[in-house]
């Protein structure tokens, strides 16, 4: 469990950090002044590069077979090509070359994080995945503290963050990867095929579209979290001292420590009470609730208490829907491909909510506070979704 949770801690280090801080001053570097406009189109395109591979790679890890196991060569290739992509960004020389670069990322990442969590359906009972998801809950969190404190507070200089992330990722996946220990395939087991039947269940479907709603709100919190800070409040006022992304981080770090503590306590209450739902929705309410102070509340403390019901709500909904997610599987023989469907339900808003942040830029010279608003409208909407699964209480 210990192994898992830090190989879940990698997965989530290789992006959280990239997407958040550094690919953020890197595109304003290529592209001065037009920094959140590449980084639309970069995430759109990376977005479509990760769905299609994550599904991929849990469909052929389903039908794997051998002496290395079913979901651990995926584990460990992906991981080592993970920590590669992450140093090609950063020699990508312009907004062409680092589009490209950020594909080839997203296709490793994802080649690695779909077998990854296939192993949750294919190892834990259902009376320990309340516990299992709230440890491996924790590798949002905690990748999120790392980019807040370590890559955008202590380090300064980008080939040297680069190079921290790639490091932190293989040192912190390889050993579960290369330790993993997998039960012997059944012979006659029939193989996944190609099939996106799963979303023909009802509760799979609700689950689906409640992530995937959920989702827009945490990608256009993530995008733009830094352009709003920029644009619609004071803090340059207040921390003269600090650069907008050290404040950033801060807020992240903020936003971190609440996550961690309700998502964990969630997750352990979610198994006590055998209660999925309750849970998720409150947190998908949350988020929304802090979605909509960011515009009512540009002021500083405002953006600090917003971010910090934000993170919360996202550590309760984001740990137990793990659990949720593991119990509604149609079947567990197709865990890799199903999670694989289930895993666009996280990547497709990484193409919808970049294209909405380009419509709402392009109407608007504003556009921040109709962004959070977005974000609000769509958090709830996801939560309403949730409570219509049937199958888990």
């Amino acid at each position: 469990m210990l192994g898992y949770t830090l190989a879940q801690v990698g997965a989530y280090v290789a992006f959280v950090p990239l997407f958040n801080i550094v690919l953020p001053l890197q595109a304003e570097q290529l592209a001065p002044g037009q920094g959140a406009l590449l980084l639309s189109q970069v995430a759109l395109w990376g977005a479509l590069a990760a769905g299609a591979t994550n599904f991929l790679a849990g469909l052929l890890s389903d039908r794997a077979s051998g002496r290395w196991g079913r979901r651990r060569p995926w584990i460990v290739g992906g991981a080592l090509a993970t920590a590669g992509a992450c140093l090609i960004i950063l020699i990508a020389p312009g907004p062409s070359s680092l589009l490209a670069a950020v594909v080839l990322f997203q296709v490793a990442l994802n080649t690695m994080f779909g077998p990854l969590n296939a192993v949750l359906p294919d190892r834990v009972p259902d009376r320990q995945k309340g516990l299992v998801s709230a440890m491996i809950g924790l590798g949002f969190p905690l990748a999120t503290l790392f980019a807040a404190l370590i890559v955008a507070v202590v380090l300064s200089d980008q080939s040297t963050r680069f190079l921290v992330i790639a490091i932190a990722v293989v040192v912190l996946i390889l050993p579960f990867g290369l330790s993993l220990r997998e039960p012997v395939r059944e012979h006659g087991s029939q193989a996944t095929n190609l099939s996106f039947g799963a979303l023909r269940d009802s509760d799979f479907l609700m689950a689906f579209v409640s992530r995937l709603l959920v989702q827009v709100a945490i990608t256009l919190n993530v995008l733009y979290l830094l352009f709003y800070l920029q644009q619609q409040t004071d803090v340059e006022i207040r921390f003269p001292h600090l650069r907008t992304e050290a404040v950033l981080g801060w807020l992240m770090a903020g936003a971190t420590v609440a996550s961690l503590i309700v998502g964990f306590v969630g997750g352990l209450l979610s198994d006590r009470f055998a209660r999925r739902k309750v849970f998720v929705v409150a947190g998908a309410l949350m988020m929304s609730g802090g979605a909509l102070l960011m515009i009512v509340a540009p002021s500083w403390p405002g953006p600090l208490v917003a971010q910090l019901i934000f993170g919360a709500g996202l550590g309760l909904y984001s740990t137990v829907d793990v659990a949720l997610v593991a119990q509604v599987l149609p079947c567990r023989d197709s865990a890799g491909r199903d999670l694989g469907i289930m895993n666009l339900a996280i990547t497709l808003p990484q193409v919808g909510a970049p294209l909405l942040g380009l419509t709402l830029i392009s109407l608007s010279s504003q556009a921040m506070p109709w962004i959070f608003a977005a974000a609000a409208g769509s958090a709830l909407t996801g939560g309403i979704a949730v409570a219509h699964i049937r199958r888990i209480r």
